[in-house]
């Protein structure tokens, strides 16, 4: 063979390939344009979510897994299919994906349904241990765990969704004692550190005082930070229940306490809390109440009060909790100055039981114009009684000059056991 003859050859083949290559880049372009247009009007016929789009789609993607859990969920839901065809199309959604948590979830919500509890407990736990973090499986999978009676799992995925969901710890506290009812397995095993304060949150909100001191030794033990607004939250709630002294133990760590007096902030020189041992100042048509930095007894203001003279006030609105013994002796006394307070109703501090009720005193009084004095009160407290109510109160007038105006000052209000200190206020 000569030259000649190979150098045919060899630009023949040339040829050949030449026209080959293109044609195979076109076929494998269309190729996948025809699978790129299969997918994608597959997957939007699945994503419309109705039967009949995802029946459509089945015939495009046979081989989507998620197709066939979305079908099942759905006719399992509006009850349109035999539990067969519907048991039936999550197997086929497992048998293309066995990874698929949900499919796993659905099957045992059917065994369930059938009375067949092993496999339901089975399949359920199987979709737990395929996705143990996520949340919208572990809440329908501790529903489904109560309904079959698999309560180790129901009580885990609680757990879990307690620990990680704050939107749904309410509902897991409600069903936590709906279901089981038991104080010391809700706290112990359901309520993780997480969940503790909002827990809390839940018990004052219930009402459920015992628990509520389990929980918050609880929290005290972990070393867990609780912000202000629940630690005040449940210093009111426990004076409120009569415990004041456990809620002056939490206040005092908290806080701190005031070393002269049993009264907290009495010179107002901090900001009121309106909460807790502190003072609450509330607002009233015909009464101003703020700070006087100029006119004091001691540090840096007073509380001032000014009546316009065109409402007949009855006030109550400043007053503080303050925590007492039992049958024990108190002397009370305040710092006041008047300019001009009308009517025979003038202002006084009244010292009740609280929340018990039962006056322990009322000092004189106070009306016209008046320097700076001291006004003293001494009492015993009853029996059951653990705190006090201290309060400036201004009762309504029912005579012709009942519109009170005027200004009242306070300063430097305190309170002692007699006998627990040596020198007086």
């Amino acid at each position: 063979m000569d030259i000649t003859t190979i150098t045919t050859m060899v630009v023949k083949s040339t040829k050949k390939e030449k026209g080959f290559v293109p044609a195979l880049i076109i076929a494998l372009s269309l190729f996948f344009l025809f699978e790129a247009l299969r997918l994608g009007v597959s997957s939007v016929l699945i994503d419309r979510g109705s039967e009949r789009s995802l029946r459509l789609g089945f015939i495009l993607n046979p081989f989507d897994a998620e197709a066939y859990f979305r079908l099942a969920r759905t006719m399992y839901l509006f009850m349109t299919g035999s539990d067969e065809e519907v048991e039936g199309l999550f197997v086929k959604s497992l048998r293309l994906d066995p990874l698929l948590s949900y499919s796993w979830l659905g099957l045992s919500e059917v065994f369930s349904d059938n009375g067949e509890r092993e496999k339901a407990i089975f399949s359920l736990r199987r979709a737990v241990e395929l996705a143990p973090l996520y949340i919208a499986n572990r809440w329908e999978s501790a529903l489904i765990a109560l309904k079959v009676g698999d309560r180790q799992t129901a009580i885990e995925s609680l757990r879990v969704v307690s620990k990680n969901d704050p939107q749904r710890r309410p509902r897991v506290f409600d069903l936590s004692w709906q279901v089981f009812g038991d104080p010391e397995l809700i706290l112990n095993s359901i309520v993780s550190d997480e969940a503790l304060p909002s827990y809390l949150g839940y018990l004052i909100q219930k009402d459920r005082l015992k628990e509520s001191l389990s929980a918050w030794e609880r929290m005290e033990r972990s070393g867990i930070v609780v912000p202000d607004s629940l630690s005040l939250g449940y210093i009111d709630f426990l004076i409120r229940k009569d415990r004041a002294s456990y809620a002056y133990s939490i206040w005092r760590k908290r806080f701190g306490e005031e070393s002269s007096s049993l009264i907290w902030n009495g010179g107002f020189e901090r900001e009121p809390l309106g909460r807790g041992f502190d003072w609450r100042i509330g607002r009233v048509d015909g009464v101003r109440v703020d700070f006087d930095w100029a006119k004091r007894v001691e540090g840096r203001r007073s509380l001032r009060l000014r009546f316009d003279g065109e409402h007949n006030v009855d006030f109550y609105h400043i007053y503080q909790i303050v925590p007492v013994e039992p049958g024990e002796e108190y002397e009370f006394s305040s710092a006041l100055s008047s300019e001009g307070i009308t009517t025979r109703n003038g202002l006084s501090w009244e010292l009740i039981c609280y929340p018990r009720g039962g006056s322990l005193g009322v000092t004189e009084p106070l009306v016209g114009t008046t320097p700076w004095h001291r006004v003293w009160l001494s009492f015993k407290t009853p029996p059951e009684c653990n705190s006090i109510m201290v309060r400036l109160r201004r009762k309504k007038s029912f005579k012709l000059d009942r519109f009170i105006s005027g200004t009242l000052w306070v300063d430097d209000v305190k309170l002692k056991q007699v006998g627990y200190d040596n020198h007086k206020l």
